[in-house]
């Protein structure tokens, strides 16, 4: 699992940076996560797994959503506003474990990483769940500080509830990621031309004829 499943943070981190505690500023801090996240699947290139990006599409959706509310519903200076960044981060944990129920987030990432016979096992399906509920959990801390730091009547506290606490929250997840993925790929490294190589050849050759017709 590469670096690449932090792209699709982005349209979190852009509305972090765009949205402000008052006036219009969720409306626009939609549009540019909106616009990063189609952005990131326009650019994207990545072998064919059999899985789309769930986490780039219902960003998308989620953000379309929230900039409507946001420019119909929402008071510039209401609670809405003025907690729209713990709404944005609710929101990627409602994806995250809405995933779990189908496919973990976290496989379209990892799945290119892996061989195909792998995709199926037990300890793959384990180590995607095992990482979504990590960013699902994490993101729902950062909701909780995000939340607090709007009731906080202090720049310091502000900055440290909106900005110092989600950073270090997310690198203390992007750490335990890596280290989930580094067992997984211990624990499945015993052979890499092992039993499966074969099936994993007549699949890759399937799939280049499926591409080509």
């Amino acid at each position: 699992m590469g670096d690449e499943l932090y792209a699709g943070l982005l349209p979190w981190i852009v509305f972090a940076v765009v949205a402000r505690s008052h006036g219009p500023s969720t409306t626009w801090a939609s549009i540019a996560a909106v616009i990063t996240a189609a952005t990131l699947l326009t650019v994207e290139s990545k072998p064919d797994t059999g899985l789309r990006n769930t986490l780039v599409i219902a960003a998308i959706g989620f953000f379309l959503i929230l900039g409507a509310v946001s420019l119909f519903l929402a008071r510039p200076s209401g609670w809405f506003a003025h907690d729209a960044r713990a709404v944005s981060a609710l929101g990627f944990s409602a994806i995250a474990f809405g995933s779990l129920a189908f496919v973990p987030i976290t496989e379209y990432y990892s799945r290119p990483n892996t061989r195909p016979s792998e995709w199926l096992t037990q300890p793959f399906r384990r180590v995607n769940v095992l990482v979504t509920l990590l960013w699902g959990t994490t993101f729902l801390g950062i909701a909780a500080s995000h939340a607090l730091a709007a009731v906080v009547d202090s720049h310091a506290g502000f900055t440290t509830l909106n900005w110092v606490l989600p950073i270090a929250l997310g690198a203390i997840a992007a750490h335990r990621t890596r280290i989930c993925w580094d067992d997984y790929l211990d624990d499945t490294a015993d052979d890499p031309l092992g039993r499966d190589s074969l099936l994993d050849l007549a699949d890759d050759l399937l799939r280049r004829n499926s591409n080509d017709n």
